[in-house]
């Protein structure tokens, strides 16, 4: 089964990924799709050919008026609720048209102050390792500040290992990789727990219930995990997790490498995100040959 579909399309490949880590509802019309992660306000995610906007429900389309400068904003709604469509308490109600309606020759006396427009998703260039103008105006809107806005690389693996850059342990490196088939669950139960994992967590891994996973193993004890944190019914996410005193061996390409090759059986497409500053995480997507994507931003 091919890991990335022939002919892929770049919007259909972001919305698959953000709904794998996020979770998204059906778009309402002609709206964004709505976030199911109850952790975020909006998740923009864009390549040079494509780019999609998630929202959390009541959170307002960026595209909706806002107060202009120097005006009071009015409070944001909770999360779920309708966005209020009319004036804050206290303010004049407004007497210009109504959205998409022509207007008149000019506003009456005393209207209430005029409104800006936040700029559209689609208006903005693309610029990769900059937090988009989207999420920043709706961290402005929403009374949140920039370091709400944290974002990275997203990659897809290739369609099979033939395609990619061998991978294998370094024999330097003193460790044996074992994945999640019957043999390596038995041998994982004998592990040693990792203390970043908690006990309940780690017996679903071992077990298979949270999906396929690879492990390179020293000393009784793991030293690099990968598994699928997040999955849907075509595609999967690698989460990778290397031992500080075994990182730089080359040893986290090899346990990708492995996990993505027991994924491969049953899911479509693979994906591989991090963050901007990850640089070790991002090098081992260049050591394994992954097609870059593009960025996904999430707004806290």
């Amino acid at each position: 089964m091919s890991a990335v579909p022939d002919g892929r399309d770049d919007a259909e490949l972001l919305e698959l990924e953000v709904d794998v880590i996020h979770g998204l509802t059906a778009r309402d019309g002609q709206g964004p799709p709505t976030l199911r992660d109850g952790k975020l306000t909006a998740v923009f995610a864009w390549t040079p050919r494509a780019r999609i906007l998630a929202l959390a429900s009541g959170v307002p389309h960026p595209s909706a008026p806002v107060p202009a400068q120097g005006m009071a904003h009015p409070s944001a709604p909770a999360r779920g609720t309708a966005h209020p469509t009319g004036p804050a308490q206290g303010t004049a109600p407004p007497t210009g048209p109504a959205r998409n309606t022509a207007h008149a020759t000019g506003p009456a006396q005393n209207t209430a102050p005029p409104t800006a427009r936040t700029q559209d998703p689609a208006e903005q260039p693309y610029t990769p390792a900059t937090p988009p103008n989207v999420l920043l105006q709706l961290c402005e809107h929403l009374g949140k500040g920039p370091e709400a806005v944290e974002g990275g690389p997203c990659f897809v693996f290739p369609p099979s290992p033939a395609d990619a850059p061998a991978a294998t342990v370094p024999e330097a490196a003193g460790v044996g990789v074992i994945v999640s088939d019957p043999p390596g669950r038995a041998a994982a139960r004998r592990l040693a727990r990792p203390g970043n994992w908690e006990p309940g967590e780690w017996d679903e891994l071992t077990r298979g219930v949270l999906g396929e996973w690879a492990m390179a193993v020293h000393g009784g004890g793991p030293v690099s995990i990968c598994f699928s944190p997040a999955c849907n019914d075509r595609a999967a996410e690698a989460g990778i997790w290397t031992r500080p005193d075994f990182r730089g061996r080359r040893i986290a390409p090899a346990v990708v490498a492995a996990w993505a090759e027991r994924e491969r059986r049953t899911k479509q497409v693979l994906f591989y995100s991090t963050t901007t500053d990850n640089l070790a995480s991002r090098s081992v997507a260049r050591t394994l040959g992954l097609t870059p994507l593009g960025w996904i931003w999430t707004l806290r």
